[in-house]
């Protein structure tokens, strides 16, 4: 049998729903995982994950969809006016990063300010030994020139931080080392306390 994303086989037998009104807008499909086997499909990635137990029964408040049980796709949303998270396929990093969403917009009020500093200093000097950070802070601080962006006063997109974007701030450096949060100097992890073990 041929083995998924990370040597996983895909789910067989999984049942199909018409999809959702997100999951019909954003994605365009008709059907989506039956939010039962969907439901089993995360929890099956929560024990995998070093999510905290109370990250995870946050978690469990959700509504959670996937569109295909079948495929590691990549991409997702978090709705925090809606309470979904909701995924394309199968793709791990994905859920990581949209479950790092939901779980930022509880707390972002009152810390979303010292992470985009903490980010700033990250992106100047990032301390020795955490090579993936400084990688991605260097990013945020400073844009990538060859994206372009319509909307931007540079014609390529800046940065998190040019954009003072939190929010992807926050779930991009999660889903950067995979949750892993062995992974981030002392100063970022903080912000992920209670969320990874």
């Amino acid at each position: 049998m041929k083995l998924g994303l990370f040597g996983r086989k895909p789910r067989e037998g999984w049942r199909r729903v018409p999809a959702s009104p997100e999951m019909r807008e954003y994605f365009g499909f008709t059907e989506m995982a039956h939010p039962q086997d969907a439901r089993r499909w995360f929890e099956d990635l929560f024990a995998r994950q070093p999510f905290t137990r109370e990250a995870v029964e946050y978690f469990k408040t959700l509504r959670l969809e996937v569109g295909t049980l079948d495929e590691p796709m990549g991409g997702g949303y978090w709705f925090g006016d809606r309470g979904l998270v909701m995924l394309r396929g199968t793709q791990e990093e994905a859920a990581v990063h949209e479950l790092a969403h939901a779980w930022w917009e509880r707390r972002r009020s009152t810390e979303r300010d010292d992470l985009m500093r903490v980010l700033e200093s990250l992106g100047s000097e990032c301390p020795a030994g955490y090579a993936r950070i400084g990688e991605l802070a260097n990013v945020y601080c400073n844009g990538i020139k060859t994206q372009v962006d319509p909307n931007s006063p540079t014609g390529y997109w800046r940065g998190m931080l040019a954009e003072d974007n939190d929010h992807e701030t926050f779930a991009g450096f999660c889903s950067g080392v995979m949750a892993d949060a062995r992974q981030m100097p002392p100063e970022l992890r903080r912000f992920y306390a209670g969320f990874l073990r």
